[in-house]
């Protein structure tokens, strides 16, 4: 896979990111997964804790990554704010359900999101925040 650099793509990119955030699947699926920095404590999280997301506080994130959590959240933020919102967004995976006892440090949302969206004959995927080609 090879690192997508040009900015007119990456603009045509987040715009889908965007809309996916969203909860719309025009453009592909979303999902979460466990970053590299956070995979090691997966066993032990109970809970997330997480920074105020959009304004509205918390995002209600339970140890089975359900995305839509995050897009119900996303949804509510105008689309052209989402991804931006999405890189200042932190989430901690904790060990109790008082999310306390954290288990990481705060990790930037837009590693945990996957996403893949298809563009002529090429397929891009967004991991760990980084976006991706393959032919």
């Amino acid at each position: 896979m090879n690192t997508v650099e040009d900015d007119t793509l990456l603009t045509v990119l987040e715009r889908r990111l965007a809309a996916a955030l969203g909860g719309s699947t025009r453009f592909g699926h979303l999902a979460l997964r466990w970053p590299a920095a956070a995979a090691p404590r997966a066993g032990d999280t109970v809970s997330f804790r997480s920074n105020d997301v959009g304004g509205y506080g918390p995002v209600p994130l339970d140890p089975t990554l359900d995305v839509t959590a995050v897009t119900t959240r996303f949804a509510r933020i105008p689309e052209f704010a989402r991804t931006d919102e999405l890189k200042q967004s932190r989430l901690i995976p904790c060990a109790d359900p008082a999310r306390e006892q954290l288990l990481t440090a705060p990790i930037p949302m837009d590693r945990w999101v996957a996403f893949d969206t298809t563009i002529g004959d090429r397929t891009y995927h967004l991991r760990e925040g980084r976006w991706h080609g393959t032919a």
